[in-house]
């Protein structure tokens, strides 16, 4: 500190302190209008960022723990802002204020060889360039919004979009000092303590999935049509949130067995790789399966061959063409059991399975227990694979729909590519989060189904403005203004509303036993509001249907109230709403909307055109340009690439992060990733790991 004094103060000192109080600034004014309970998030914000601060480093454990967790929309309103935000910036706040206290020269200095520092320096130049166009994206977004507004509860069509598909490129960014001190302090360290935090979220998850399958269809139902969400609330507008995160975060899973050392390491680990498969299983999605099992093959080769000496690897490669065919015939074997159910193509998936089995126990044949242990895990997933795929018409009527799936598809690709009007949307992109609004408004079909806004009164107060399908009728009521309410015993439950319409407007209302997308039972009723001069109106209706029930304590059900028009061109503007549980009690929070939207989320079913276009490639080419797509290209190039040299150099955990984004970019071949903040952040922060890893030193989890 004395030589700094001397000196003048270090730029990047300097740089530290004005990022801490910058993140720690936005974050506390987040904190403070944080729609539900400002002063105990607040409070939390303080704790947080003093948490990180006393233990450095607990960053990378908490961080990726809390991603699938804090967010809590359905009840906030929020769909710009989470209380993941929070976390993030508490955690760079902290980091940053102990990085200005850091020794000089100790992060920024080059480590390792010659040749680490040209490929890292390769890698950064690429991730400099993807934030640079990101940063550009971002600007050309909030100019083809009409230049730069501000709502708290703004929507995806409004400018705040933009910011909140391009807030985890920023986070991930601020992230790389951090990381890299963390890495220069102790490698073997940062990466137990990432591994741990990615264990730990996927827990969390897969709890979840329990919780939601035992509450909604039923832990054994596989015949419903019901696919798994968990808690990622950003699959409102449908998505494929959950698939990205499973594909980043099963590897981890098998991280675990890898590295158990004892029987009880061991166990946990295999029940987190039983839950683990549940969870992939239930969204009955087919790029999951295939986004995880071709990962995990990759992995237990890669595997293999780390757990080779040197001097063995040649007479090795005859026993892994062994047990390599010995897995495809298995493949073979299992594929025709399962044609007979109409599913060939889970063949694959075991034969990943089976290779796994395998890599685990010649990893270490002196522990023979595991042998046994490893042959019975296979087995139990095998049984698992087997119930749900074939033990539910679900899948095989998902597998029935996938000729049409594709056509579908490849249209949806078409009118997407169709968004890019001129050479400067081709090289540039249309802007960050404007594809949305741009399918909307410019592709013949692809209308909102609904829409939500507040509009002012003659008093001064704002109203809500809830919109039905602007042409298609086909489209109403698919989307709704939802609310999280209790679910209580009894009879029916009345909703009273102050509303208006200037044309005849259809209003369905409902409470359901509801997740987020698929409602297990519901009593509905439907309003029909008169234009009546425009003036406002007093109306009243008694709900029908069963009685709801609020489920068993290990399993609670929420409860949601829904508004929604039904009819198209057609829009209706509610000045005051009740809802009346069967003894009466009023059950909602900011009723006549003084609050605006807070609470208060809007929810879509069943029709998800305009949200996503359904590809990682294209999304990227539509918001960003081809300048975008080709500097993403080639940086996951130079992070496979560098995965595989630091591999070869002994490290165990490169394949780990290589399964883990390889599986990304297969959901991403028919899912969007970079518009769900909280996988794109994951993505991104995985590959910034990935270009700071230290190559010449061994790099192991639980070495």
């Amino acid at each position: 500190m004395v030589e700094r004094g001397r000196r003048g103060l270090d730029p990047a000192v300097l740089a530290s302190f004005v990022t801490a109080a910058l993140a720690f600034g936005a974050g506390a004014v987040l904190a403070w209008h944080h729609p539900v309970a400002p002063a105990t998030v607040l409070a939390s914000f303080m704790v947080c960022c003093a948490v990180v601060a006393w233990r450095p480093g607990i960053w990378l454990v908490v961080v990726p723990a809390a991603l699938p967790l804090l967010n809590f929309s359905p009840w906030t309103g929020w769909i710009t802002f989470d209380e993941f935000d929070l976390l993030v910036l508490a955690a760079l706040a902290a980091g940053y204020a102990r990085l200005a206290a850091a020794p000089s020269g100790f992060v920024f200095d080059h480590m390792g060889s010659a040749q680490s520092r040209s490929q890292w320096s390769a890698g950064a130049a690429l991730a400099l360039a993807f934030a640079a166009l990101g940063l550009l994206g971002l600007c050309r977004g909030v100019a083809d919004a009409g230049g730069w507004a501000f709502g708290w509860f703004d929507g995806y069509v409004q400018a705040v979009n933009s910011v909140r598909v391009g807030k985890s490129l920023l986070y991930a960014a601020m992230f790389w000092p951090l990381l890299r001190y963390e890495l220069r302090r102790s490698t073997p360290q940062a990466i137990l303590r990432l591994s741990l935090g990615m264990q730990v979220g996927l827990t969390f998850v897969v709890l979840a999935v329990l919780w939601e399958r035992a509450a909604y269809p039923g832990l054994l139902d596989f015949s419903s049509r019901y696919r798994t969400t968990a808690l990622f609330w950003e699959m409102h507008v449908g998505g494929a949130a959950i698939d990205g995160y499973l594909a980043l975060a099963t590897p981890f899973a098998a991280l675990a067995l890898w590295s158990a050392r004892s029987r009880r390491a061991w166990a946990a680990a295999a029940g987190l790789a039983l839950l683990t498969g549940y969870a992939c299983l239930t969204t009955y999605s087919r790029g999951v399966y295939l986004a995880v099992a071709a990962p995990l093959l990759g992995l237990a080769v890669a595997w293999w061959w780390l757990g080779r000496d040197t001097s063995s690897r040649r007479p090795a490669f005859k026993a892994l063409a062994r047990w390599l065919m010995a897995a495809a015939v298995a493949a073979s074997l299992l594929s025709a059991a399962f044609a007979m159910l109409g599913y060939a193509g889970l063949g694959g998936a075991m034969a990943a399975l089976i290779s796994l089995t395998l890599v685990l126990r010649v990893r270490r044949p002196a522990l023979r227990w595991r042998t046994s242990a490893t042959m019975f895990l296979m087995l139990a997933l095998l049984t698992e694979a087997v119930a749900v795929i074939g033990g539910g018409s679900f899948m095989r009527m998902r597998l029935l729909e996938s000729e049409h799936d594709f056509g579908s598809r490849l249209a949806h690709w078409r009118h997407g590519l169709g968004l890019l009007h001129g050479p400067t949307d081709w090289l540039l992109g249309i802007g960050l989060g404007r594809l949305p609004s741009h399918y909307a408004r410019f592709v013949p079909g692809g209308e909102f189904s609904g829409a939500v806004s507040l509009a002012p009164s003659e008093a001064g107060r704002q109203v809500l403005r809830l919109s039905g399908p602007p042409t298609d009728e086909d489209l109403g009521g698919l989307y709704a203004l939802t609310q999280r309410v209790a679910l209580l015993p009894g009879g029916a439950y009345r909703v009273s509303l102050v509303v208006r319409a200037t044309v005849t407007t259809e209003l369905s209302l409902s409470v359901c036993e509801e997740h987020l997308l698929y409602a297990r039972n519901c009593q509905l009723a439907a309003v029909r509001v008169e234009p009546r001069g425009g003036g406002w109106q007093q109306l009243t209706a008694r709900l029908r249907g069963p009685v709801l029930s609020a489920g068993d304590w290990y399993a609670p059900r929420l409860g949601v109230f829904a508004m929604s028009v039904t009819n198209a061109g057609a829009a209706a503007e509610v000045a005051h709403v009740e809802l009346l549980a069967p003894d009466g009690d009023e059950l909602l929070a900011n009723r006549d909307f003084a609050a605006a939207l807070a609470h208060w989320f809007p929810a879509a079913q069943f029709y998800f055109m305009p949200w996503h276009i359904d590809n990682l490639a294209l999304e990227i080419l539509i918001e960003r340009g081809l300048s975008g797509l080709a500097v993403f290209v080639a940086l996951l190039g130079c992070v496979l690439v560098r995965l595989a040299r630091l591999a070869r150099a002994g490290s165990s955990f490169a394949p780990i992060l290589a399964a883990s984004l390889c599986g990304a970019l297969l959901v991403g071949s028919v899912s969007s990733l970079m518009d769900v903040p909280q996988v794109a952040f994951l993505l991104l922060f995985l590959v910034v790991v990935s270009l700071q890893l230290p190559i010449q030193n061994r790099v192991l989890a639980a070495d």
